[in-house]
C-alpha cells in the first residue's frame, strides 16, 4: 500500500516538475495536470498494482482535504481544490511534460486516451461564490516568470515538504511577491503583516501545521494532526 504521506510527497514533486517543464519549454500551461499515471514512473512507481494503490491514496487525500482553507483575506477566503479523474492526456514529444490541448497547437504531442489525472486549483471564494479559480501549476509558473527567485523557494519546499523551515520560507517568499503587487496585496490585507506570524494567523492550514510539536525538527505530518 502507498501511504498517504508518500502520495503527498509525490504530488508536490509532480507539481514542481510540471512547473519547471512549463518554464523550461516556454509553454502556455493554462490548465495542465499536476500528476498523471505516466509521470509515476519518474517517482519509482512502476507496476500496475502499485499505481492503482497510489491513486486510491490520492482519492483519500481528495476526500480529506478537498476545499481545504488555505488563507483568509479581508474579502473572503482562498482554498485548494483537488480534482482526480480519468481522461485523455497530452504529452509533449521528446519531453516528460503533460500539457493541456492548447499547447499541442504549437508543440507535437502524443495522446493517451485514458489516464488517471490530478489537478489542483486555487479558488477565491466570496459570499459562497467562486470569484477566482486558477490551476496551481499555472499560478506557480507565473510567479517564477515574474520573480525568478521564487523557483528556489518552491524547489526547497518540493525537496523537504514536511519541514517547518521550508514551509515558512515558502510563505515568506509568497509574501515578498505580494509586497511587489500592491493592488493584490490590498485585497488580501487590511494592513501590512509585520512578520510570518501574522501570515500564520490568517492561514488555518499553516496554523494547524505548527500547532503541534513546534520544538521538534523536522516534524512529520503524522505528528501534526493531519492524519496522513
Amino acid at each position: 500500500m502507498v501511504k498517504i504521506a508518500e502520495a503527498v510527497e509525490i504530488i508536490i514533486r509532480g507539481v514542481y516538475d510540471q512547473v519547471m517543464n512549463c518554464v523550461r519549454y516556454d509553454l502556455h500551461c493554462l490548465d495542465p495536470p499536476c500528476l498523471t499515471s505516466g509521470m509515476l514512473d519518474l517517482y519509482k512507481i512502476h507496476n500496475y498494482s502499485t499505481k492503482i494503490n497510489f491513486w486510491k491514496a490520492v482519492e483519500e487525500i481528495v476526500r480529506r482535504y478537498n476545499n481545504v482553507e488555505l488563507f483568509k483575506s479581508r474579502f473572503g477566503l482562498f482554498r485548494l481544490v483537488f480534482h482526480h479523474g480519468i481522461e485523455e492526456v497530452y504529452r509533449v514529444n521528446g519531453a516528460n511534460i503533460y500539457v493541456d490541448v492548447l499547447d499541442c497547437d504549437t508543440a507535437k504531442c502524443s495522446v493517451t486516451p485514458r489516464s488517471h489525472v490530478l489537478r489542483i486549483y486555487l479558488e477565491g471564494v466570496y459570499n459562497n461564490r467562486v470569484i477566482l479559480r486558477m490551476n496551481i501549476v499555472t499560478l506557480i509558473k507565473i510567479a517564477i516568470y515574474e520573480n525568478p527567485y521564487f523557483r528556489d523557494c518552491v524547489e526547497n519546499f518540493a525537496q523537504n515538504p514536511f519541514e517547518q523551515q521550508t514551509v515558512f520560507s515558502l510563505a515568506q517568499c509568497t509574501l515578498a511577491i505580494l509586497f511587489k503587487h500592491k493592488s493584490i496585496f490590498d485585497l488580501l490585507f487590511t494592513k501590512m503583516p509585520k512578520d510570518i506570524n501574522e501570515i500564520v494567523k490568517r492561514s488555518p492550514i499553516l496554523k494547524k501545521y505548527i500547532s503541534v510539536g513546534e520544538s521538534r525538527s523536522p516534524p512529520h505530518p503524522k505528528e501534526q494532526g493531519f492524519q496522513l
